[in-house]
């Protein structure tokens, strides 16, 4: 049902050059759930929800990313794909001026990212972001 009510993830299988539809639904799954991390996707009243994120080795270089795959969401607002990559260099210790030098942005740029996925995260400092990330399989403990 959640591949039927998504045309735009059907488009891209298609586009992909993915037209069985045992092999689209296989896809599906991979691309929309990912991995096993012991969160059900699903609640008891069936509604889908998507709290995990997963690298399928193909994130940041898929055309198709954010058309079948899931964004992460955090209460009414979704993360960024920047906003992932600099969780991930904060988690690694990264200070905010390495990690504009290694996304080639600007140091102020990234203090704006900072904030907001604190203010996404209800969090009050960047120490609070790495928990967060590692409980969502963004970043591994």
């Amino acid at each position: 049902e959640d591949m039927i009510d998504n045309p735009e993830a059907i488009k891209a299988l298609i586009t992909w050059d993915i037209t069985d539809a045992e092999e689209m639904m296989r896809q599906y799954i991979i691309c929309r759930f990912g991995g096993f991390d012991g969160n059900a996707d699903i609640t008891n009243e069936g509604q889908i929800v998507h709290v995990e994120y997963f690298d399928c080795g193909r994130r940041g270089n898929c055309s198709f990313e954010g058309k079948l795959c899931s964004s992460i969401k955090v209460g009414d607002e979704h993360l960024t794909k920047q906003e992932i990559n600099i969780i991930k260099k904060i988690a690694s210790g990264k200070q905010n001026k390495e990690i504009a030098d290694e996304l080639n942005i600007a140091e102020e740029t990234v203090s704006t990212h900072n904030r907001n996925i604190q203010r996404k995260l209800g969090v009050s400092s960047k120490l609070g972001i790495i928990p967060w990330a590692i409980k969502r399989n963004i970043v591994e403990s």
